[in-house]
């Protein structure tokens, strides 16, 4: 039964203020949710969702009580209604669930993590929005969304109504929440909160030894310069059980705001899970704004450099050790390429992973030393990304490769990074690094870090991290 006075009472606060306010509402059981969405001004011609969201919709209904058809794939063309308008849809979470798969709804020891859009259908015009979710008592939401003050019920023994605020990130970009009775560990880091939810049937020791791990990884993201790159990002980890390794697989997300998604194979011990390269990886993507998918190189390639540098910088490499996986990583690299420019290889999909992930790699470390070398100290790839972080880092805007290395290039007052994209991006050669690694003083033929190279002192300064290796 459409709830009338529930939408009623959202559509005249959306009078009140200049924001689309939805309201998420999750039976007991978490088998069902209602979605109610009243619109400020204007209503939206189109909604976006998941592209299966049709399939699980059990009703679509505008706020006078009319049904709407749910129609078919990812965009919902709306019928022509009149301003401040509201509509309400159910979805049967249930059955999405049933089908096992991640990318739509999974769940998870008793709890549910679903793709954001299967709920939560909205316009892509970067309309201010506003999202009060009402959950089962003794609940709780990871979301990737802002936090807003929460509404408490007038009965003392209700549990507060979580409300957000999203970011208006392009409808396109995905987000991941989960719904269920785990807490939200808030882990602080050097000028940042993680908000950790590590969901499912997970002892007290267990969750203890996630959120070290998370912890350590935050903090040592945050020593590039000095504090965490993203403010308040929603981290969410998934137990799967046994597998061959910790993280068998992980991401970072960006739609309504920054997240990265683990799953792991809870059984294993922390000493695993700190030696583990992926939460290094995965973490030092957030230290770029979002790069367009036809430029992945940069933000693989850096993410792939620094998910080595980070754990000689924490201790939990030699350097010796770290250089020796940098090398391993080029070779892969390099022996994965094949005909045709980098460029092209993005688009060849995961066939050319190695190849697009380690020449982005390349380019950084050849930045990186280049910037100490000809700055005389003065920067260097963290003091780049310093400044990035204080002036691009916009959560809703998408960077192509070339305006950003731009952006690098002038906070640096250096031509480094235009020269490396002239040089590689459009170049059928994997990079060619013997010149760097000879200066460097990394033999090729052994495992020595030669102590009288002439950038002997830069390799030591990337592996330690501060000066920039003047």
């Amino acid at each position: 039964m459409l709830r009338i006075t529930t939408l009623l009472l959202l559509a005249t606060s959306c009078a009140l203020a200049d924001e689309d306010r939805y309201r998420i509402t999750f039976s007991p059981g978490l088998e069902r949710a209602v979605v109610e969405v009243c619109f400020s001004g204007s209503t939206p011609r189109t909604l976006y969702r998941h592209r299966d969201a049709a399939r699980y919709t059990i009703s679509l209904r505008s706020g006078h009580g009319d049904r709407v058809p749910a129609g078919n794939g990812s965009r919902l063309r709306l019928p022509d209604l009149p301003a401040d308008s509201c509509l309400e849809w159910q979805i049967d979470l249930a059955a999405a669930m049933a089908q096992s798969d991640y990318r739509l709804a999974m769940g998870v020891g008793g709890s549910l993590v679903t793709s954001a859009n299967l709920l939560f259908w909205r316009d892509n015009e970067r309309r201010p929005l506003r999202i009060e979710v009402s959950l089962p008592a003794g609940h709780s939401i990871s979301a990737p969304w802002a936090e807003a003050d929460a509404i408490s019920d007038a009965d003392a023994d209700a549990p507060e109504t979580p409300v957000f605020r999203p970011v208006a990130t392009p409808a396109s970009w995905s987000s991941r929440i989960a719904v269920g009775r785990f807490p939200i560990q808030r882990l602080e880091v050097p000028g940042s909160e993680l908000r950790l939810a590590a969901i499912g049937d997970l002892s007290k020791r267990q969750r203890a030894k996630l959120a070290r791990w998370i912890l350590q990884t935050g903090e040592s993201v945050a020593s590039v310069y000095g504090h965490f790159p993203q403010g308040n990002p929603q981290v969410l980890i998934v137990p799967i059980g046994r597998r061959n390794e910790p993280v068998p697989w992980a991401r970072v997300v960006r739609g309504g705001g920054v997240a990265a998604e683990f799953y792991v194979d809870e059984t294993r011990p922390l000493r695993e899970f700190l030696d583990d390269w992926t939460a290094s990886h995965e973490f030092s993507h957030f230290l770029l704004p979002y790069v367009s998918y036809d430029h992945r190189w940069l933000s693989e390639g850096l993410a792939s450099y620094y998910q080595n540098i980070l754990r000689a910088r924490d201790g939990r490499l030699s350097e010796r050790e770290a250089w020796q996986k940098i090398r391993s990583g080029l070779q892969r690299g390099q022996d994965a390429t094949g005909p045709g420019s980098l460029a092209s290889a993005v688009r060849s999909g995961r066939a050319a992973t190695m190849r697009v992930y380690w020449s982005g790699a390349a380019m950084m470390l050849k930045a990186d030393a280049r910037l100490r070398a000809t700055t005389d100290g003065r920067h260097s790839l963290d003091t780049a990304l310093a400044g990035l972080q204080a002036c691009c880092l916009e959560p809703a805007r998408s960077w192509e490769a070339l305006e950003l290395f731009s952006e690098l290039d002038r906070i640096t007052d250096t031509r480094v990074f235009r020269d490396l994209y002239d040089a590689h991006v459009h170049d059928d050669e994997f990079p060619d690094l013997s010149e760097t690694w000879r200066r460097l003083g990394l033999e090729t033929s052994s495992n020595r870090l030669d102590p009288d190279a002439p950038w002997g002192h830069i390799r030591r300064h990337i592996m330690r991290g501060g000066a920039a290796g003047g």
